[in-house]
């Protein structure tokens, strides 16, 4: 073999090696195998960006959030976002900026769910607003029961954690800085534990 060859092969075997291995640093040639995350939100969204960076180091994130953005905006965003990107999982956190109408919001979470592959998991937190951001009860019914009937979608109990006490929503919507923490947290474990088997 000449010594171009062996150089060449050996070059091939080096990364071949970081790419099962990964490269110190997390290199760009390590970086290129990370699955996709893709984040479509609103205020609650743009509030767990630097906490959900720094816990999801392992994925490749892409965020499309936006203050006071309703589920039908989000919906949009989401599939201009699709044509780059087939992620492995969607963040979605929608439905603080939408009616209270259950029925709709169904509808419009059906729709979400036909967009995306078959293959890619949905977390979704389930909403709290304040009472002059009218009732979302039955929102988050619906998302449950969604939930039960699509084994891609995983809710977030948000409204769970509030209502212990486990965070605290100063204005009654948004968290202190714990409260983001917690949720990028829950929202980190969901990520690195998938879609539940059908």
């Amino acid at each position: 073999m000449s010594a171009r060859n062996t150089s060449t092969c050996l070059g091939f075997m080096a990364l071949a090696a970081v790419l099962v291995l990964g490269a110190p640093g997390g290199s760009a040639l390590a970086q290129v195998e990370m699955p996709d995350v893709l984040v479509i939100g609103d205020s609650l969204a743009v509030g767990t960006m630097p906490y959900l960076d720094a816990m999801l180091t392992d994925r490749s994130l892409t965020w499309d959030v936006v203050d006071g953005r309703t589920t039908p905006q989000g919906m949009h965003a989401l599939r201009l976002a699709l044509r780059d990107i087939e992620p492995q999982v969607v963040v979605v956190s929608l439905g603080t900026n939408d009616g209270p109408d259950p029925h709709r919001f169904t509808s419009r979470l059906r729709r979400l769910l036909h967009d995306v592959s078959p293959h890619t998991c949905v977390v979704w937190a389930a909403v709290v607003r304040p009472p002059r951001k009218g009732r979302y009860g039955a929102l988050n019914r619906a998302l449950r029961a969604e939930a039960k009937r699509d084994h891609r979608l995983i809710v977030l109990n948000w409204d769970r954690a509030v209502r212990r006490g486990t965070v605290v929503l100063p204005d009654g919507l948004h968290a202190d800085a714990d409260g983001y923490r917690y949720r990028s947290f829950k929202i980190a474990q969901a990520v690195h534990v998938g879609c539940p088997a059908a």
